[in-house]
């Protein structure tokens, strides 16, 4: 007697065992995992194609590196207060006078002043007059000397005279010093965002640096008053084609600052103040 081994049965068979299985309900649900493959394939091949096509169109096509648009607003990436390290003065040495040569001595005559003593005391000195004093000078002593030295007249003035003796009562201004570095440095109204939204909102890109796609770094630096106002803008790196007259332009129309503060008083700070410019 020959054994046959019976076909193993699936849910699918014995959920149709008996019932119409040509009506198509059968082969759907035989079909379904087929299906249910297929699908997952191609979405996931479909997706992947989505993402790689960026990478594609850049590897047949390239990619622009700068687009430039009329009237662009420029962007401002970076800035950054710097301190500036202070200058010092350079001073000269000071040249000692040679000392002045020895005046030849000339005739002097003792000058004997008057003095009430006793008479056991007294000396008897000889008196100069006058023309002993036209031809020597006044002194302690009597000597002839050389014959070669000036004989100043006691009653001649020897300088010239003076105009008047009026005292001024004005005062010379005092130079202010400028602070590189403060207790508390000067701040923007707002803080480094509103200063970055204020300048990105009025700066305007010149048309020659636009044509010529000019992008780069302005370094600024001007002074903080203590009245918070700016004041000695100037341009410590520049990019040209009127860049720079329109950093300056738009730091001249700036609000005021807050002052520094040293030793509870405002004073003027000197500011640095890099800007980034860039082409959208």
């Amino acid at each position: 007697m020959e054994n046959k081994t019976a076909p193993q049965a699936t849910l699918l068979d014995m959920i149709f065992d008996g019932r119409n299985k040509a009506y198509g309900a059968y082969l759907l649900r035989r079909l379904y995992h087929r299906h249910l493959s297929q699908a997952l394939l191609m979405a996931v091949s479909l997706s992947t194609l989505l993402i790689s096509l960026p990478v594609i169109g850049t590897k047949l096509f390239g990619e622009d590196d700068r687009a430039v648009v009329p009237e662009t607003k420029p962007r401002l990436r970076e800035m950054i207060s710097v301190q500036l390290p202070k200058i010092e003065e350079k001073v000269e040495p000071v040249r000692q006078q040679e000392p002045a040569s020895p005046k030849p001595a000339g005739k002097t005559i003792r000058n004997v002043t008057y003095k009430v003593e006793q008479d056991q005391l007294v000396r008897n000195e000889q008196i100069p007059t006058q023309e002993d004093l036209k031809t020597a000078n006044a002194s302690t002593v009597t000597s002839e000397g050389n014959g070669l030295g000036r004989i100043d007249d006691p009653m001649a003035g020897t300088g010239p005279g003076t105009g008047g003796t009026g005292e001024g009562a004005g005062t010379a201004p005092e130079k202010t010093e400028i602070f590189i570095s403060v207790q508390d440095m000067p701040e923007f109204e707002g803080g480094m965002k509103k200063l970055m939204d204020f300048v990105g909102r009025n700066l305007r890109y010149p048309r020659a640096a636009q044509s010529q796609g000019v992008e780069g770094t302005v370094v600024t630096s001007f002074v903080v008053s203590p009245t918070g106002e700016l004041t000695d803008i100037s341009i410590l790196k520049g990019l040209g084609y009127g860049t720079e007259e329109e950093v300056v332009r738009v730091l001249s129309k700036m609000p005021r600052w807050k002052p520094g503060i040293q030793n509870g008083r405002a004073v003027p700070v000197r500011m640095t103040l890099p800007i980034r410019l860039e082409l959208k």
